[in-house]
């Protein structure tokens, strides 16, 4: 089963220098667990509205979609990222199918 990730920095906290090498080693290692199937940091974006598109100044840093058994097991390895000692949230949702339902 597909599972979306998506990584907010919530807490205001910043690496610090003397560990931001380790943490990026230790970031790539946590995302090689996930084996996740799509890995998209979030930089430089537009937020869009239907009034005006102004420079993105939201809290997500990256979006993840991965394989797990179970949301149980996809919590299990979201809750191994090295970022959430530094103030990382993962909100994790199930894959949900577009499209014509199969009951309609």
């Amino acid at each position: 089963m597909k599972f979306v990730l998506i990584s907010r920095h919530t807490g205001n906290q910043e690496v610090p220098d003397n560990e931001k090498e380790q943490m990026m080693n230790d970031l790539g290692a946590w995302v090689g667990l996930l084996n996740a199937e799509v890995a998209l940091p979030i930089r430089g974006g537009k937020s869009v509205t239907a009034k005006k598109v102004e420079e993105y100044a939201g809290d997500v840093g990256g979006v993840l979609i991965f394989d797990a058994e179970s949301v149980e097991q996809a919590v299990s390895l979201a809750s191994k990222s090295p970022g959430l000692k530094y103030g990382y949230t993962h909100d994790v949702f199930p894959e949900a199918p577009m499209g014509p339902s199969a009951e309609g």
